[in-house]
């Protein structure tokens, strides 16, 4: 919350800050300069403008990013690489070069963040263009959705798949879908675990996986 000290605000800087307030509430991250825009009717460069505006008089601290923006003295937003895409569906080569930053949302821990491709996991509400959030972690229980990597070296492909484990069974990785059948795993089957989906973006959504 603003100091009642700080310089006054015009209407349209009350809106905005406002508006960007608004906006951190519902989704948990700040609005890049276009979602503030259309928030406020106007464009992105407009949202710009008023955004500075607010920085310079002690209400916003902004930073390089599209979503760089923090109350003054806020903590800030928790941000983690997108490292690629991954497939939902058959696997594809991994991918390990950043791509960007992707926000979490506050009470979600994450390491990094992949876009989806691929049908395979739409059943568990994962679909082809959602980035998905994942805790990095050797580890999964049965029924968790992974990120698992298959093969070795330059050759390892990638896959976003449920983990399925029975006592005495071996380890399955299934699709969410009933044109993609499940993958029992053998023991000589170089298969890694590479981190446990814990949420996920739809265009300008983000909710718990």
């Amino acid at each position: 919350m603003a100091s009642a000290e700080l310089p006054r605000l015009s209407p349209r800087q009350r809106d905005a800050l406002q508006a960007v307030e608004a906006f951190q509430a519902q989704h948990g991250r700040p609005p890049t300069r276009a979602e503030l825009g259309q928030a406020m009717g106007v464009r992105a460069q407009t949202a710009d403008f008023h955004l500075r505006a607010l920085a310079r008089k002690g209400y916003l601290e902004l930073d390089r990013g599209a979503r760089a923006i923090r109350a003054a003295g806020a903590a800030a937003v928790q941000q983690v690489p997108v490292l690629g895409a991954v497939q939902a569906g058959h696997p594809i080569p991994a991918i390990a070069e950043a791509e960007g930053l992707a926000p979490v949302p506050p009470g979600i821990r994450a390491d990094f963040a992949l876009r989806v491709t691929g049908q395979s996991m739409t059943g568990r509400g994962i679909h082809a263009g959602d980035l998905v959030l994942v805790r990095q972690t050797e580890e999964a229980r049965s029924g968790q959705v992974v990120v698992a990597l298959l093969g070795h070296g330059e050759a390892t492909e990638t896959t976003v798949k449920t983990w399925w484990q029975q006592p005495g069974q071996a380890p399955e990785l299934r699709a969410a879908h009933p044109d993609f059948p499940p993958r029992r795993l053998q023991p000589d089957d170089a298969v890694r675990i590479a981190g446990v989906v814990v949420g996920l973006f739809r265009g300008a959504e983000a909710f718990d996986a």
